[in-house]
């Protein structure tokens, strides 16, 4: 891991951040509060995929332009505050703006004796969004209401008001770049109620999960393997109805996939065979389908290339190492 990405998640794990707030108080559509404890915990250290450190980059490279834009249509000024902000009432409440709005004449600076930013007149946060993301039928979907109205998706708003509450600055502008050709700007107001009781919230979680290392319940089926790996010996759970109720209309969708299957089946049975060696069935001029085959893989048998090398088998097992069995759901059919 590179030492510029482990500063940054050392940054993470000092705090809850703007883009965490969501995720603690069940907003974000991307993170659920299990896999935010795992990163404040230290246990999700992943390197970022190449798509993840693509789209991170160009986020990056991109927040300089639609910044740059912002202050040229507003003919204001922005600044960057390079410093990991703390509100004064919640320590564990962190933020790291992107930019303020600079009150003209001066230059906007942090003061941690107070806990406020001076010098600015607002903050500034930028993004970039798809160009599906502004489609009148998708407004519900995505929620980026008309430009200029404080119709932001909630996470984002969220976020936004952390900034505030931080800052002690009034409003924010969150200037957008959609699709890479559109630009728009939406303006939030601060909600000190709101603030008050998310950071309430937040603190607590912080509290009871990060700083008692405890994680909170899992969401999902993938977390709840993360959290629990194997099973206890003898151990049961008496259902409740809603679980009861879960379990037979889990059995019916297996049954129904298990059908929806059997039929695939039947149908690829019927058409392979009618192509015979061809690469692909065509049908008025359109291409209905191809059946060609994929790139040869290469596979290497390391136990035969260890053998062949003079390993014993003693030597081999040596060198295998044994994983937990996965944990597998099987639903057991009622007897009549």
């Amino acid at each position: 891991m590179s030492a510029e990405r482990e500063q940054f998640l050392a940054r993470r794990r000092a705090g809850i951040g703007g883009s965490d707030l969501a995720a603690v108080l069940g907003l974000s559509p991307y993170k659920s509060p299990f896999q935010l404890w795992l990163e404040k915990t230290g246990r999700d250290q992943a390197e970022p995929t190449p798509e993840q450190a693509e789209r991170m980059h160009w986020g990056t490279v991109l927040e300089d332009v639609v910044a740059r834009h912002y202050a040229e249509q507003c003919g204001c000024k922005v600044q960057r505050i390079n410093a990991q902000l703390q509100h004064k009432d919640w320590p564990v409440i962190i933020a790291n703006v992107d930019r303020v709005r600079v009150t003209e004449g001066t230059r906007a600076r942090w003061d941690a004796g107070i806990g406020k930013v001076l010098g600015a007149e607002a903050v500034l946060e930028v993004k970039t969004a798809s160009a599906y993301a502004l489609r009148s039928d998708a407004a519900d979907d995505h929620g980026w209401g008309d430009p200029g109205t404080d119709q932001v998706p909630i996470q984002y708003w969220a976020q936004v008001q952390q900034y505030l509450g931080v800052t002690g600055l009034p409003w924010a502008d969150l200037a957008v770049l959609f699709g890479g050709q559109k630009f728009a700007t939406y303006t939030i107001t601060s909600d000190a109620e709101f603030q008050a009781n998310a950071f309430a919230q937040a603190t607590d979680w912080w509290d009871r999960y990060v700083a008692a290392d405890m994680p909170p319940a899992p969401q999902s089926e993938s977390e709840a393997r993360m959290a629990w790996v194997t099973h206890r010996p003898g151990k049961s759970v008496q259902a409740t109805d809603d679980m009861a109720a879960w379990v037979d209309a889990l059995r019916d969708a297996k049954a129904a996939v298990e059908a929806a299957k059997t039929q695939e089946q039947a149908l690829r049975d019927l058409l392979l065979p009618t192509l015979e060696d061809a690469e692909c069935i065509e049908y008025m001029g359109r291409t209905l389908a191809t059946f060609k085959a994929n790139k040869p893989v290469a596979k290497t048998d390391w136990k035969a290339v260890a053998q062949a090398c003079g390993a014993t088998p003693t030597l081999i097992e040596s060198f295998t190492t044994t994983a937990p069995g996965s944990r597998v759901l099987r639903l057991i059919t009622p007897k009549e």
